[in-house]
């Protein structure tokens, strides 16, 4: 080994053990029950004790981690130090899975909504930057997992992440079968995160964000099981009948993780006909200079909910706007026009939207 290639391999070395040194401990779940006394005390006492700041470090080179030029872009250095420690839990946990689950949760503690820095979630049970359930149980998921910690400290909740996805999972025998057949990965993987989250749209965007977190080339999204499992799904069709192309957009494999999740969603309680994407939409919203989020990958409009026209006379498209409003999380759009006003963002309605629904999100 030359004098140069010595001194990288040390420096690589040296920054691991400072990860090492740092100080952690901190997951979710989603059945909701009583709010006992001891859950209570736990929940006040985090609205109250304010979250530590995650320690500033020196992350490693993105080679000596296998992090991407994306993870190292997007990921906080504080936060990306706090995976690569916890990461070691179990043998096959990876800084990168936790990563992902981070993102989609609260993309890294960086979203404003309810219950990332205080308080509690729109859904009345989840708190800090990985999104713990406070208030099932006893004991809650916190309660499991955190050993003392704070939910919303990320120094607490990332390792807290760890040891839920070993125990639930990822530290046990290989499942007799795979929960989610249509998602890349392997069935153990699949069962830990579909434990911390039991979908597999969830399971989908985890570990798509954790394959963009590695410096491995990830293979092409055209060819991913799940954009395939959407492009042969029976109940989601396609038209071209409003001078959009959305079927080969469908297939690119290009479409915002979100919006491929909404649709695997909604098949599921209704046949829907997509009729817009990205291809033929204009450029910029009508009668505006804003990009749309066509543009970017990160809308789709529907023209038909179970075979019929969207109308202002649609009671099952109505539903459907319905139930887009009562979505929490990274599924919560943040603008639907449809031909009804329900009164509050981001749902609207103008001349423009009265033949069909459109669903967008917002940039990450």
């Amino acid at each position: 080994m030359t004098p140069a290639a010595k001194q990288k391999a040390v420096g690589a070395i040296v920054a691991l053990v400072v990860l090492a040194g740092i100080s952690g401990r901190a997951s979710p779940g989603f059945a909701v029950g009583r709010v006992t006394g001891a859950v209570t005390r736990t929940v006040r006492h985090a609205l109250t004790g304010g979250a530590k700041s995650a320690p500033v470090i020196k992350v490693p080179a993105g080679r000596a981690i296998g992090a991407s030029q994306y993870a190292l872009a997007d990921i906080p250095a504080a936060y990306l130090a706090l995976y690569v420690k916890a990461a070691p839990t179990c043998p096959k946990l990876n800084w990168q899975l936790l990563a992902g689950i981070g993102k989609v949760e609260t993309n890294h503690g960086r979203s404003t909504l309810p219950g990332v820095h205080t308080g509690i979630n729109q859904a009345h049970c989840c708190a800090g930057p990985m999104q713990f359930n406070l208030t099932n149980g006893p004991p809650s998921t916190w309660q499991a997992y955190g050993r003392g910690g704070n939910p919303y400290d990320p120094a607490d909740a990332i390792p807290a992440a760890a040891r839920k996805l070993c125990a639930n999972g990822l530290a046990q025998a290989p499942p007799s079968g795979d929960l989610c057949p249509s998602v890349s990965g392997s069935p153990t993987v699949h069962l830990a995160v579909m434990r911390y989250n039991n979908a597999c749209w969830y399971v989908h965007e985890v570990l798509t964000f954790a394959a963009r977190y590695t410096t491995a080339p990830a293979s092409a999204a055209s060819s991913d099981p799940f954009v395939q499992a959407l492009v042969h799904n029976p109940r989601i069709t396609t038209t071209t009948a409003r001078g959009c192309d959305p079927a080969p957009d469908l297939a690119s494999g290009n479409l915002d993780l979100r919006v491929q999740s909404i649709l695997a969603v909604l098949a599921q309680h209704w046949r829907v006909r997509v009729s817009c994407i990205k291809s033929g939409h204009s450029y910029y919203v009508a009668g505006t200079t804003r990009v749309s989020n066509h543009t970017v990958w990160r809308a789709v409009d529907l023209d038909q909910v179970n075979g019929h026209p969207i109308s202002p006379q649609s009671s099952e498209a109505r539903a459907l706007v319905v139930f887009l409003d009562r979505l929490q999380g990274p599924l919560r759009p943040i603008e639907v026009g449809s031909p009804w006003a329900l009164g509050h963002r981001p749902y609207f309605t103008d001349e423009g939207h009265q033949e069909h629904v459109h669903i967008g999100y917002g940039a990450l």
